[in-house]
């Protein structure tokens, strides 16, 4: 039964999936089903992940682009601004952080994609004490209704920067032993 409640809930915030729509260009972004998916994916919990993954391939359109629908900020116009903002992130994240792969895909990239410009950067090198010296690493923070703050770190030293830390995000994790990365010298207190 709780399940059942669960799965009436997650379906609510949606338009039906049984709906003959044609997918429109104002609700998706990409042409190809996995990168669509990716990009929501971003924004979808464990729910609502293994719910899309139990679709049809038709039917993982549809659920797309009521995920969409039901994310545009203002329904009243013809424009999805939802995804448009997202489009707008995605060049953003493509012409920064773009190094062997597109930059919406790296970490970085997913990071701006959900929640935008960062409120702060901070770039640092490591020091001798760290696990792997003298590599660029960067302090994102953010400052919305919680306190996100993650760290990413370019550890081959070609612009490839991994998120190595995240604080507060509950869909981002941390290494284990993130701090040995940064050094045992590294000053905690530029992570608030």
């Amino acid at each position: 039964m709780k399940k059942i409640i669960i799965l009436v809930l997650i379906l609510s915030v949606f338009i039906p999936l049984t709906q003959a729509e044609e997918v429109q260009n104002n609700n998706k972004v990409f042409d190809e089903l996995k990168d669509e998916y990716r990009l929501a994916s971003y924004f979808l919990n464990n729910l609502q992940t293994k719910y899309y993954k139990k679709l049809s391939d038709e039917d993982k359109w549809h659920y797309l682009e009521a995920f969409w629908k039901a994310n545009d900020l203002d329904p009243t116009t013809d424009i999805n601004e939802f995804v448009e903002l997202i489009k707008v992130r995605i060049e953003h994240c493509n012409t920064f952080f773009t190094h062997f792969k597109k930059g919406w895909t790296t970490d970085r990239g997913r990071i701006y994609i959900k929640h935008g410009k960062p409120y702060e950067i901070i770039k640092l090198k490591t020091t001798s004490s760290s696990k792997y010296p003298q590599k660029d690493f960067q302090i994102w923070k953010y400052r919305i209704t919680d306190y996100y703050t993650y760290i990413f770190i370019d550890l081959q030293q070609h612009g490839d920067y991994r998120m190595i830390y995240s604080e507060n995000d509950p869909n981002e994790g941390s290494w284990p032993d993130w701090d040995n990365y940064v050094g045992s010298d590294f000053d905690i207190g530029l992570l608030y």
